[in-house]
């Protein structure tokens, strides 16, 4: 009896640049992609920033975890800087009402 030596996929077999271009693929090719498990669909085919899974049998595109992450990262620090410049602000215009005040005590 011969074993059959599986071995693991090495490069992706198609490269797909958008959704787009992917689902145009798709439509010619959907039995032969359907007959396939999303993790080897994964392994064999790459869409730029999205990964392939399956959701009661359909086949659906969601946005791949590493750059969701990327763009929560990014929209954080714009958050945070926003923040720290509006602090610096209100800071500033405390400290102009604290000399306006000191100046108009002094005064008396």
């Amino acid at each position: 009896m011969d074993l059959k030596v599986i071995e693991p996929i090495r490069n992706y077999i198609k490269e797909f640049n958008s959704p787009v271009e992917f689902n145009l693929w798709y439509a010619k090719h959907k039995d032969e992609v359907d007959a396939l498990t999303t993790h080897k669909l994964n392994k064999m085919y790459k869409i730029d920033n999205y990964r392939i899974t399956k959701i009661k049998g359909e086949l659906m595109l969601k946005v791949d975890r590493k750059v969701k992450e990327e763009v929560i990262n990014a929209e954080t620090h714009d958050d945070i800087t926003e923040l720290r410049n509006e602090i610096k602000n209100i800071k500033d215009t405390l400290n102009k009402l604290i000399e306006y005040v000191n100046s108009k005590t002094s005064e008396q």
